[in-house]
């Protein structure tokens, strides 16, 4: 096993820090439960803060190794568990800062057994004979469990392979990865390859300016056979292993022979027997006429010369031939590719044509093809890869006309909070005023004719919707909900649930009555208005033999109920029975919705993707009818809409920006 970590720019930014943690095994009882491996992050930091990774590192290590006979899986339960209470002890200091800012990773691994867990926007990778896998994508949307804590909940078990590479990424080293096609290449490098570290740091090396950049951690985990320990020797008569220097060694004393001209290789005739006291020189200066040297008929070519030189010629031959054939194979890949350009350019220009007879459908669905198959071309080292890339960027422009999509250099900013002030996870909007709230604080804020006002409780809030004109529901799991009205909290009360292990992913209302999603099951619970005591069974709104949503992780109701899953597919439900999916094709292509938004009286359905730094608004026919994209929301949290629906409120880490349309 090899490992590799690379941390792009720790000081970059300087409320931000990351690290990993990589253990291998001691002695022979913490061998019985392999390595381990962590990474983690942490955004917003305040200065308390500063060494959280090294201490979570350090208690998830001290109690992973603490009991070497449990089992592998049990320890590291156990260093979890242990982790989870380190974490609930700072918030029972009220150490909060960290809630929603840190993403971390932890990996135990043993004779090719993977055990892992993760937290907010680390990715963990697996590459198996070229092919990505997201193996922690089942880990993606689980949310932090505040009661009691719970950050790290959920494991993932699994077997590799020798040969498999498992790859662990910060957020903003993911998103530069992808773009770039790092992830892909770093998987084509042949683990076994002799220099597969240096062939590895060629591959960043590449691409060493758009490193510098960014901050974050890339980790490989190379799954190699391992080494024979030092104390183990094995006598044996070895198989010859095939050399190029053994193959090459004839030629090269050719050559090497053929340049030196060694005397042995020549042997000198005498005419004639010379006096035995006269020295073979000293004959030579005093009569040099009579000595003949005739290098065709006294120069004797040894058998092994010719050998070599027979060797040489066929070397020489062969590289002759190579060079050919490799000129040949160039011009024709080269030939190709400017067929494939020009069928690609073809394609623009009919697909141009189109957009002139106004068929936006079909000239999209061509710069769609185009684009695709651009892409590679554009990896390509040629004579013609700029122009590969002129076509691309023309090619994206078109998309991003067709799908509307409008860049924001500089978008408006409403206000923002002061570190260390709040954290802001979600807001919403009631009368004009915005309410802001953390499931991990106590207090609310409220920003009011350019006021920012605390509003102190005792309560934790996990989900909240608007309940009329006037009020709005807060919801706290497992089963609480709280009545604010009036700018002051009314009575709660405690749902009933259906069964144990209902999940409340979400919930939105319409007309006094509660709608809660469960991912899980994808089911849907209503809760009747009015809700009292006595009245307050819920029921299983879906028809039983209608199609359920899996994983449906955001709902929105306009008097259909419109879910939106981890697949970015929107299905659309009334009176309890399935009615559509949403067929969503627009540019840049979907990579991770995470929230879904509308009211009855709005035509339209807002979406949120924080990873493409962008709002989108579609009819609700699927059609896109705006976006909305800046490099300024890099740290989008949740969003909001006006009364009339013109508007839209960004909460962007500690800012909140507005747009308008």
């Amino acid at each position: 096993m090899q490992v590799f970590e690379f941390h792009f720019n720790p000081k970059l930014k300087e409320d931000l820090i990351f690290d990993s943690f990589c253990y291998t095994p001691e002695n022979v009882y913490e061998k019985r439960l392999g390595s381990l491996y962590i990474v983690g992050e942490l955004r917003n930091t305040l200065p308390q803060n500063l060494k959280l990774l090294h201490s979570l590192a350090q208690i998830i290590k001290g109690k992973y190794y603490a009991f070497p006979t449990l089992s592998k899986d049990q320890s590291f339960s156990e260093g979890l568990k242990k982790a989870n209470e380190f974490l609930a002890e700072e918030i029972s200091k009220e150490n909060t800062s960290w809630l929603g800012n840190l993403s971390f990773a932890v990996i135990s691994m043993k004779d090719f057994n993977l055990n892992f867990t993760k937290v907010e926007g680390l990715k963990i990778l697996l590459a198996r004979g070229g092919k990505i896998l997201d193996i922690g994508d089942r880990l993606e949307f689980k949310e932090i469990e505040p009661y009691p804590l719970k950050v790290f909940k959920n494991i993932v078990s699994g077997k590799l392979a020798e040969g498999d590479l498992i790859i662990v990424l910060t957020k903003e080293v993911f998103d530069l990865f992808s773009k770039e096609n790092l992830i892909n290449e770093i998987a084509q490098v042949p683990i076994e390859e002799k220099f597969y570290e240096k062939k590895l740091k060629k591959t960043l090396k590449n691409k060493e300016e758009l490193l510098s950049e960014i901050s974050g951690i890339c980790l490989l985990i190379v799954l190699k056979p391992e080494f024979v320990p030092k104390e183990i020797f094995t006598f044996k008569k070895e198989t010859p292993l095939f050399s190029i220097w053994q193959v090459l060694k004839p030629v090269s004393s050719g050559v090497r022979n053929f340049l030196k001209i060694p005397k042995k290789i020549f042997s000198f005739k005498k005419e004639r027997v010379l006096p035995p006291k006269i020295g073979f020189l000293e004959k030579i200066k005093a009569k040099p006429k009579n000595l003949i040297v005739s290098l065709s008929s006294k120069i004797k070519i040894s058998s092994n010369f010719k050998k070599n030189l027979i060797l040489i010629s066929a070397l020489i031959f062969f590289l002759i031939l190579g060079f050919f054939i490799f000129k040949k194979e160039r011009e024709y890949r080269l030939k190709e590719y400017k067929v494939n350009l020009n069928k690609i350019q073809q394609k623009i220009e009919l697909a141009k044509d189109f957009l002139v007879f106004k068929d936006e459908k079909k000239a999209n669905s061509l710069f769609r093809e185009a684009w695709e198959e651009i892409l590679p071309l554009t990896e390509e080292k040629t004579f013609f890869k700029n122009e590969a890339l002129a076509l691309k960027e023309s090619i994206e422009k078109e998309l991003q006309n067709l799908s509307k999509l409008e860049k924001i250099a500089e978008p408006e900013l409403l206000f923002q909070f002061q570190k260390g002030e709040f954290f802001p996870q979600k807001m919403l909007l009631l009368d004009k005023v915005l309410y802001f709230f953390n499931p991990y604080y106590q207090d609310l804020y409220k920003f009011q004719q350019g006021e920012k006002i605390k509003i102190e409780t005792n309560q934790k809030f996990n989900l909240a919707s608007l309940l009329s004109e006037n009020s709005i529901l807060f919801f706290s799991k497992p089963d609480k909900l709280i009545l604010f009205q009036d700018n002051q909290f009314k009575e709660s009360f405690s749902l009933k649930e259906p069964h144990p292990d209902f999940e409340f992913n979400d919930f939105s209302s319409f007309k006094g009555n509660l709608y809660f999603l469960d991912g899980k099951t994808g089911e849907i619970l209503k809760y009747p208005f009015p809700l009292v005591f006595g009245k307050d069974s819920p029921n299983l709104w879906l028809n039983p033999e209608t199609k359920k949503v899996i994983d449906g992780k955001s709902i929105a109701i306009d008097g259909s109920i419109w879910i939106l899953d981890k697949r970015n597919k929107i299905h659309r439900y009334l009176l309890g029975k399935y009615q559509e999916t949403l067929d969503l094709d627009f540019f840049p292509y979907l990579e991770n919705l995470d929230k879904i938004f509308t009211r009855w009286n709005l035509p339209y359905l807002y979406l949120l993707e924080s990873g493409q730094n962008r709002i989108i608004i579609l009819e609700k026919s699927g059609q896109i009818f705006s976006q909305f994209q800046s490099e300024k929301f890099d740290n989008l949290k949740d969003f909001t809409v006006s009364e009339n629906g013109k508007k839209i409120y960004l909460l962007n880490g500690l800012k909140v920006y507005q747009v308008q349309f």
